[in-house]
């Protein structure tokens, strides 16, 4: 049995800007969303981020939402950036409404002919 437990969900391809902030250094940079569920997501960053290291996620465009995420995999992508896996973790009722509703909004776009 896999040690790590990946939920499974349908992930929607999405780019949204996203500020990363490390609350315990202050340390703020910019990435970009990759793709996203409504557990986690796919980053694209400059930023070499350790597994296991929480940091708060903010997104610049809709869904607009600031999420709490834990690196669980880290992967060298292209010229100096990686792609970084994130399970959201601590998140409220209402954001993970909101987020819902936003996946399920672009999912039915995204599926509707012409």
């Amino acid at each position: 049995m896999p040690e790590e437990k990946r939920q499974q969900g349908v992930r929607l391809r999405k780019y949204i800007d996203v500020v990363v902030e490390d609350r315990l250094s202050s340390m703020l940079f910019r990435g970009a969303i990759a793709d996203i569920s409504e557990t986690g997501m796919r980053l694209i960053a400059d930023q070499y981020l350790p597994k296991g290291t929480k940091y708060t996620f903010t997104m610049k465009s809709p869904p607009n939402l600031s999420l709490r995420g834990e690196v669980r995999w880290l992967k060298d992508f292209e010229r100096d950036t990686y792609q970084v896996g994130v399970l959201f973790v601590d998140v409220s009722e209402e954001d993970q409404k909101r987020l819902a509703n936003f996946l399920d909004m672009e999912r039915r776009r995204l599926t509707t002919p012409g």
